[in-house]
């Protein structure tokens, strides 16, 4: 009997502290146009195919007013390969405040590409 109410309160415990989960964002890049992070937390693996959130923080805003663009990549580590889940521009940084404008992305598997910047994404997420 004690055993059963012990396994109760650690399995309570866990959801309790998994719902508590938050964004541990990670500074991937950065060079004077904008800032790259990766929510490290965020990052689901499933075999050799990850989802990811991104983070493009501009070093200023743009004429739109746009500071920040959020983002959700799927990638097949597998293949170097990549969709682009959702994408949306926002006037905070850290993709914080109302959406601005929710970006059109292709729903197709595309390669990734041999920039520094979708190289580095890249490495940081498959080695998770």
């Amino acid at each position: 009997m004690w055993a059963r109410v012990m396994k109760r309160c650690i399995c309570l415990l866990c959801l309790a502290w998994m719902g508590t989960a938050q964004a541990m964002w990670v500074t991937v890049t950065r060079n004077e146009v904008a800032t790259v992070y990766v929510d490290s937390a965020s990052i689901l693996r499933t075999g050799s195919f990850r989802r990811v959130a991104v983070v493009y923080d501009l070093a200023k805003p743009d004429a739109t007013g746009q500071q920040s663009v959020k983002s959700y990549f799927e990638y097949n580590c597998a293949e170097n390969k990549y969709k682009t889940l959702s994408s949306t521009s926002h006037p905070n940084k850290m993709g914080n405040g109302p959406v601005l404008k929710s970006i059109e992305v292709p729903a197709e598997w595309r390669p990734v590409s041999q920039d520094n910047l979708s190289r580095q994404l890249f490495g940081f997420t498959c080695a998770w």
